[in-house]
């Protein structure tokens, strides 16, 4: 699926007016999302998952032209973990109850 049909199945769900009143709300949680990862290092939605600000360690890499080692810098990367809900609801199973 992409991006706009995506957009497209939400202003369907939701009943929004236009597509760019659809695209205005999800970038504000993308937004807000990411705005919550640079002030903490992680975002949980409680059986949903969690969202993980991540380093990456600087590597060894060869240049294949010269020969030559050299290093990539350090990288922040997010991470996404899938809670117990979201694989229930992706596999159609019921959620388990105590």
């Amino acid at each position: 699926m992409t991006e706009r049909e995506f957009l497209s199945l939400y202003q369907k769900k939701r009943g929004l007016k236009s597509f760019n009143e659809a695209k205005e709300k999800v970038n504000m949680f993308w937004d807000t999302l990411f705005e919550a990862l640079k002030e903490n290092e992680s975002v949980s939605f409680r059986g949903w998952g969690v969202f993980e600000k991540k380093v990456v360690p600087a590597r060894r890499i060869m240049n294949i032209n010269t020969k030559k080692i050299q290093y990539s810098k350090p990288r922040k990367t997010v991470r996404f973990r899938t809670g117990s809900n979201l694989s229930l609801r992706i596999n159609d199973e019921k959620k388990l109850t105590k």
